[in-house]
């Protein structure tokens, strides 16, 4: 009897060890497949929607829309707020006779970008409402470039606003 109860905790053990292995090997291949999606999704953030309206017209339409994640931080910004009010910032820049609405900046939360269905959701909105009161509409391209956390932070990285890419 004594026999078959070490040889059940040592297979338990052993399974125990199996399983703690296939664990580690699916979060690395979680975090993995996470960070191979961050130029893409950095990519996506980077779409302004520049409008054929001046900033204070920009401003209104946004003003308009339903804000279920969007938060106004100051007079034309605005935070999406996924985690933290400030996961994207949005902000209404002069851009020629139009308005530019664009990310400035993104606040990394589990190691990645936060917020980015919020942001479609929100250009979605944006580009129907503007249509529909006769504003043209344009996607700009913006880069972002990497901050990384302070040293005492295990997070809180950020991307900002680095450079026009495309208009």
């Amino acid at each position: 009897m004594l026999a078959i109860i070490a040889i059940l905790v040592l297979l338990a053990i052993v399974g125990l060890g199996v399983l703690k292995g296939l664990g580690r090997r699916k979060i690395r291949e979680a975090g993995e497949s996470k960070q191979a999606r961050i130029p893409a999704t950095l990519q996506e953030f980077g779409r302004s929607v520049i409008l054929g309206t001046d900033t204070a017209g920009a401003v209104a339409l946004i003003e308009g829309l339903p804000k279920s994640r969007l938060k106004s931080l100051r007079p034309g910004v605005w935070g999406l707020n996924q985690i933290s009010k400030e996961d994207a910032v949005i902000e209404v820049w002069p851009a020629g006779s139009g308005a530019e609405v664009l990310v400035t900046s993104l606040e990394e939360n589990f190691g990645f970008p936060q917020g980015l269905d919020g942001w479609q959701r929100f250009t979605g909105q944006l580009e129907a409402a503007a249509t529909a009161q006769g504003v043209t509409v344009q996607r700009g391209a913006r880069a972002f470039q990497y901050q990384p956390a302070p040293a005492n932070s295990l997070d809180r990285a950020h991307w900002v606003l680095a450079k026009v890419v495309a208009r």
